[in-house]
Parts: C-alpha cells; sequence; structure tokens
C-alpha cells in the first residue's frame, strides 16, 4: 500500500507538472516533466536508493522554474508537494523494510500516514488560496483536489481495514 501511494503521488505530481508547463505552451519543459516522472518511477521498479531524491531534486528544480516563468503557484505547488510525498513515502519504505521485528510497525505507520495528511492536507489548503486569491482556480485544479481527495480517503478506509 506504501509503494502504490509514493507511485500515485509521484504521477500526480508529475501530471500536475507537465500540465502547469501545457497551459504555459511549453512543451520541452512539459516532455522534461512526464521524463523525470518516467526516469523516478524506472528508479523506484529497480529500486535505485538515489533515485527518489535525484527526482525529488529535478521536480522541485522544474517547479522553481515554473515559478520563475510565472506559471500558476498551485500546479508547482501541487507539484513540488506531491514529489516530496513520493520521496517520504519511498524512504519510509525502506525504513519499515528494515525495521526491528520488536518494532511497532503499525503505530510508525498511522503516525507517519497521519503527518504525511496533515501535511498534504494544509498543501493543497495553501495553493488553493493562493489559486483563488489569483483567479485561477480553474475546473482542472478542482478535478485535481478530487482525484486527491478521493486517494486520501482510500488509503484511509485501507488503512482502517487493514488494522482490523
Amino acid at each position: 500500500m506504501i509503494k502504490f501511494g509514493a507511485y500515485f503521488s509521484l504521477w500526480m505530481g508529475t501530471i500536475a507538472l507537465a500540465w502547469g508547463y501545457y497551459q504555459a505552451d511549453t512543451p520541452p519543459y512539459m516532455w522534461a516533466a512526464l521524463g523525470i516522472g518516467t526516469l523516478w518511477t524506472f528508479g523506484l521498479t529497480e529500486r535505485v536508493k538515489w533515485m527518489p531524491g535525484f527526482g525529488l531534486t529535478l521536480t522541485t528544480l522544474l517547479a522553481a522554474a515554473g515559478l520563475y516563468q510565472s506559471l500558476p503557484f498551485g500546479w508547482m505547488f501541487a507539484a513540488a508537494l506531491s514529489a516530496l510525498a513520493s520521496y517520504d513515502l519511498n524512504n519510509f519504505s525502506l525504513r519499515l523494510r528494515f525495521a526491528a521485528k520488536n518494532e511497532d510497525t503499525h503505530l510508525l505507520q498511522r503516525v507517519h500516514f497521519t503527518r504525511l495528511g496533515i501535511m498534504t492536507v494544509l498543501g493543497l489548503i495553501l495553493s488553493s488560496i493562493a489559486m483563488l486569491w489569483q483567479a485561477e482556480f480553474t475546473f482542472e485544479w478542482a478535478i485535481f483536489l478530487m482525484l486527491t481527495g478521493v486517494w486520501g480517503i482510500s488509503l484511509l478506509v485501507g488503512w482502517v481495514r487493514q488494522t482490523e
């Protein structure tokens, strides 16, 4: 379940970044964002240890370049936040894999997912407020928020079912 969350947040961020560049009519940056997402996915499937940090760095730099080019703040922030969530989930997965047998992994997961959920909700609220402030709250952004909400609720339901 953690791996699915890492992949899902990785591609939500990649698509948000690519969409922001697509709206600005800059296809080279859009393809670069999709290439970074593909490379990062390949690195995760091959368990390359340095790939999450490398992907996070590239995605954050591309999002910062988008902000420098005055692209919508919400898409760039959502991309960076999703990349950070994917990086965090991948590293947490590694930590759980090498956890001691006497550690309570369910408690670790509950605390970690609670913190990650709070960070994600606050980040999405901040970016939604920024998009409303700039009058850039679009239908696409509403769909993105809906997909993120469905993903969060499904993770919560899956976690509750798993603990019962």
